[in-house]
C-alpha cells in the first residue's frame, strides 16, 4: 500500500486514543457523529470521504459553516475518523479466499454468492433465478431501504442475467460492449449517465429488447458492504470486548412524484 496515494487515511482526530468503540458506515454523516457521540463510540471507520471531495483537502472549506461545524462535533467529541475504501476493495480475507469486501457483502445481503458467474471482480455478473423485474425491483428496494428507485428501459420484463458496472461516468463504450455481449438483461447501478448507457439501454428497450437499469445510487448500493464489515468482519477479528456498530445513512435520494405525469 502506497501510504501516499492510498484513500485509506485518518480524516480526522487521533489514533493515540484509547478506542471505545467503533462505528462503521458507507459516511460519516453528521447523523452518524451524532450516534457515535450518543454510543460513547470514539472510532468512525468509514468508506467514503469525509468532506465531501476526492482526497479530503479541506483548506477551501475554513470559512464554510457546514465544515466547521461538523469538525466541531468530531472536534469536541475526540472523535477519530478513518476511511476505508482501497482496502477493503483490495481484497478482504474470507473462507480462504480474498474478496471485494464492498460487494461481496451486497452478494451476501441478497443471498447471490453462488450465482456469481466469475470473481468477485469487474465485470460483476450474477445469474439468478429468472425473477419479474418489477418484482425484482421491489425486492431491491426493501431490502436496501430505497425510498423509491430511478429505472431507464423496459421493467415490464424479467431479470435473470444482472450486471453491476463500476462507475458509469459518462466514458462508457466498455460497458455497452459487456451488456451487448453477455446478453445482460438488467443492470444495478451506483451512478447512472443519461447520455451514455443509460439513452442506449432506452433505445435498446425500445427495440422490444428487454433490457433496463436500475440506478439505485453510489452510496446505497455499496452501504451492504460495511455493514457486513462491521456486523460480521471485525468482530472476528477484534476483541470481543470492544462495542462495534453499523450505522446505516439511509437513502441518499427523495423523489418527489408528479402523478400527473403520462
Amino acid at each position: 500500500m502506497n501510504e501516499q496515494t492510498t484513500r485509506d487515511q485518518i480524516l480526522f482526530g487521533d489514533v493515540e486514543d484509547e478506542c471505545t468503540g467503533i462505528i462503521t458506515c458507507i459516511y460519516a454523516s453528521v447523523d452518524v457523529i451524532k450516534q457515535a457521540i450518543e454510543k460513547n463510540v470514539n472510532l468512525i471507520i468509514a468508506h467514503e470521504s469525509l468532506f465531501w471531495n476526492h482526497g479530503d483537502h479541506t483548506d477551501w472549506l475554513i470559512d464554510n459553516k457546514t465544515y466547521q461545524m461538523k469538525k466541531k462535533m468530531l472536534q469536541d467529541n475526540y472523535i477519530t475518523v478513518w476511511r476505508n475504501h482501497d482496502y477493503i476493495h483490495a481484497g478482504i480475507l474470507c473462507h480462504g479466499k480474498r474478496v471485494d469486501g464492498i460487494f461481496y457483502g451486497l452478494l451476501k445481503m441478497f443471498g447471490w454468492e453462488k450465482y456469481i458467474d466469475r470473481d468477485i471482480g469487474f465485470p460483476l455478473i450474477i445469474d439468478v433465478p429468472k425473477i419479474s423485474t418489477k418484482e425484482f425491483i421491489n425486492e431491491l428496494m426493501e431490502k436496501l431501504g430505497l425510498n423509491g428507485l430511478k429505472c431507464f428501459g423496459n421493467i415490464d420484463g424479467y431479470t435473470k442475467r444482472i450486471y453491476i458496472p463500476m462507475h458509469i461516468t459518462g466514458n462508457d463504450n466498455d460497458k455497452i460492449t459487456i451488456v451487448d455481449k453477455e446478453n445482460i438483461d438488467t443492470i444495478i447501478s451506483m451512478e447512472c449517465i443519461d447520455y451514455t448507457l443509460g439513452i442506449y439501454i432506452k433505445d435498446t428497450a425500445m427495440l422490444n429488447i428487454d433490457k433496463c437499469i436500475l440506478a439505485v445510487g453510489h452510496f446505497n448500493l455499496e452501504e451492504p458492504g460495511m455493514k457486513w464489515y462491521g456486523e460480521e468482519y471485525l468482530p472476528t477479528i477484534l476483541p470481543k470486548s470492544l462495542p462495534i456498530y453499523f450505522i446505516k445513512v439511509s437513502d441518499m435520494y427523495q423523489f418527489q412524484i408528479n402523478k400527473g405525469a403520462k
